[in-house]
């Protein structure tokens, strides 16, 4: 028994540790408490300690003598012999292997520890979502701010009303209408058509209750077609690729490219309408290459904008067409004495110059050691506006930082290309050219017959020595100058976005000269006229070099327009 009560004090907790609880009593009347408890504890556990040592034997021959009752005596003893054996067993007995040997029933304490977690989880989610409720009941708006379009997922009870009651508003007229009744959804069902046929104006009914950007791309598209064309030019120029393959979502890191180039653009464009804005302290003033109305002119300005680029291109294309340098880019084209001195010093004059008939106004320079490379975009750019400066023209600062976007653009393209950006290896830019063009392309046949003749003219090309070079300079430079006062003739007289502008200048012009102002802004660095490389000052030698272009221009269309060209001649 003794034995036993010692295992008991061994397990349960120490006594002296609720002492240290007497830091947390306050006030002088319950330090005094507590100074008491303690003193009544000491006691306790002195008066057990003193009875630690072994207890005597009991004299049952005496008990017998003092109680006269000897069978109550006798139930004592056997009472107490019985409890004094069985805990004597007990005691001997070896519990741990008693404990080892029994395998049987672990599978309900098992259970019982998998259904203790599982509550300890379901706990832990009630506490989750409880704090979840207090934090979103805290958050949520005023019912003034309820909205229909903006839905709480979370809080029921918020999503339920605003379903209930379409939105709360101060001029319900709760006295005559009923939010729940059918009138009433038939009356918002009916604004909500009008507002919605008022937005897009497409009388469509399908009402599926998104905001925009929930919308799918093609519809947010559909309604702002200003992104969709800066995404598709940009994914074109990215790729180029199809526009039919024009993807769902472009990729993130697309989207962040689209933004700095055009923040790029925009930086140029702001500085200069700063500039211009404190300089002439107008009322109002618009960005370059902007409308003055952007929200009502804007489409049909860009559109405008985007169609002149497209000729300008065509133009572009059709001048390189003229003495087959479209597709040559192997070999430096020479039409001028700079362009021949040039192409020698690449070299050092070890190269071979070839010429494609008499009838081709240009000379090719193949420089030793094999066919040229092909430029990275922006070296070309950056070669285009060093040229337009030394020649005395230069691009407006918006349209140069433009076409520096596209080229940076057109240049990534090498990143999943192996290094190439217009051709696959091995690919000449001939080929690479008619198979990015599609043949529902109306210049498909023209591109196509020109393609067929480039490689004929290189096929049969004839070598030149460099003194035979030289002696065909000076009349290829001739005709080369030619071609370039007519080339403005054609611009102007030829294609539909450049002859009206063309007009209304020279209008414009005269009626200056006729007022007197046109000097006075030629003077002023307003105007500025160039011709022959050199700045003509003199109003009168500008109006009458604008009318002999105008009475020329016509003779030099109709010129043009009556000689055959080679699929002309096919056909």
């Amino acid at each position: 028994m003794v034995m036993l009560r010692r295992g008991i004090r061994r397990v349960l907790p120490a006594r002296d540790r609720w002492h240290s609880l007497q830091e947390y009593a306050l006030g002088e009347a319950n330090q005094e408490q507590f100074r008491l408890l303690r003193a009544r504890d000491t006691t306790v556990t002195a008066t057990i300690a003193s009875g630690s040592t072994a207890p005597k034997s009991i004299d049952w021959t005496s008990w017998e003598s003092k109680i006269s009752n000897r069978e109550v005596v006798k139930c004592l003893k056997d009472f107490h012999a019985q409890q004094s054996t069985l805990l004597d067993a007990v005691i001997a007995e070896d519990h741990l292997s008693a404990v080892k040997k029994q395998t049987q029933g672990w599978e309900l304490f098992d259970a019982s520890i998998t259904s203790c977690e599982k509550s300890v989880e379901k706990s832990a989610d009630i506490l989750k979502n409880g704090a979840r409720a207090l934090w979103i009941s805290f958050q949520n708006p005023p019912i003034s701010l309820l909205s229909q379009s903006e839905w709480l997922d979370a809080d029921q009870y918020w999503q339920a009303f605003v379903e209930k009651h379409h939105f709360y508003h101060n001029h319900l007229a709760s006295a005559v209408e009923d939010p729940e009744s059918k009138e009433y959804d038939q009356k918002q069902k009916s604004d909500l058509i009008k507002k919605w046929e008022t937005f897009d104006g497409r009388g469509t009914t399908r009402q599926n209750n998104k905001l925009l950007y929930q919308r799918p791309s093609y519809e947010y598209y559909d309604v702002y077609r200003g992104p969709l064309v800066e995404h598709m030019i940009f994914y074109l120029t990215k790729t180029g690729g199809d526009a039919r393959f024009f993807p769902q979502n472009l990729p993130v890191q697309w989207f962040a490219e689209i933004y700095d180039a055009r923040f790029k653009i925009y930086n140029v464009l702001q500085r200069r309408k700063r500039q211009a804005h404190e300089a002439t302290l107008a009322r109002e003033m618009h960005h370059d290459f902007h409308p003055h109305d952007l929200d009502h002119d804007g489409e049909a300005h860009f559109g405008k904008l985007i169609a002149r680029e497209s000729a300008v291109t065509e133009l572009t294309a059709a001048r390189l067409m003229g003495n087959f340098v479209l597709f040559s880019d192997a070999y430096i084209p020479v039409q001028s004495g700079s362009a021949f001195y040039k192409a020698i010093q690449s070299d050092g004059g070890k190269g071979v110059f070839y010429s494609l008939g008499s009838d081709v106004h240009c000379l090719f320079y193949k420089p030793a050691g094999g066919e040229l490379t092909m430029p990275d975009p922006t070296d070309c750019v950056k070669s285009l506006m060093t040229h337009a400066t030394m020649t005395g023209v230069r691009f407006e600062a918006g349209y140069g930082a433009a076409l520096e976007g596209f080229a940076e653009v057109l240049e990534s393209r090498k990143e999943g290309l192996n290094g190439c950006w217009l051709t696959a290896p091995g690919e000449s830019s001939r080929e690479a050219f008619m198979r990015r063009l599609k043949k529902s392309d109306p210049a498909y046949s023209i591109y196509e017959a020109y393609a067929e003749e480039h490689k004929e003219r290189w096929s049969s090309a004839k070598a030149l020595t460099m003194d035979e070079a030289m002696k065909e300079m000076p009349e290829i430079e001739r005709k080369y100058q030619l071609e370039v006062s007519e080339y403005d003739s054609v611009m102007f007289g030829i294609s539909e976005e450049f002859s009206g502008g063309s007009k209304l200048e020279h209008e414009k012009l005269s009626k200056l000269a006729d007022v007197g102002e046109l000097q006075v802004l030629l003077d002023s660095g307003a105007y500025v006229a160039v011709e022959g490389g050199s700045v003509v000052k003199d109003s009168a030698a500008v109006v009458k070099s604008a009318a002999d272009f105008e009475s020329q221009r016509d003779k030099a269309v109709d010129s043009i327009m009556s000689a055959k060209s080679a699929m002309d001649k096919k056909k």
